[in-house]
């Protein structure tokens, strides 16, 4: 942990209350596949780097983005196109997330998932 993460969590308040964290797994629509992709949104606890990663709703990392105790992390998922090409992306995307969650890309190892030519 770095200095100025401890920095953070030493001044946020000590009554720790366990957060209530909703599962979410996102339902592609049609203007999605127009575009090409979707934006998914991850979170763990940041103390724990084995623990349980949970795909959230954009609507719920404001309230844990802003809490020393969890990491967030979202990532452009590509959807649509060549296989291949949707696995390099994937891949890159993965690779920037883990920079905040590490074993990201244990929690999705289909990289096409959602896939639809």
């Amino acid at each position: 942990m770095n200095i100025d993460r401890y920095k953070q969590i030493a001044q946020f308040d000590t009554d720790f209350k366990k957060m209530n964290i909703v599962s979410f797994i996102p339902s592609p629509k049609e203007e999605d596949f127009k575009r090409g992709y979707i934006t998914r949104y991850f979170l763990t606890k940041a103390n724990d780097s084995n623990g349980v990663i949970y795909e959230i709703r954009k609507k719920s990392t404001s309230k844990f983005s802003n809490n020393p105790f969890y990491l967030t992390v979202s990532l452009d998922w590509r959807i649509t196109g060549d296989p291949i090409d949707i696995k390099k992306s994937n891949t890159a995307s993965l690779k920037i997330a883990s920079k905040t969650i590490s074993k990201i890309s244990l929690y999705l190892p289909n990289l096409l998932q959602f896939h639809k030519k």
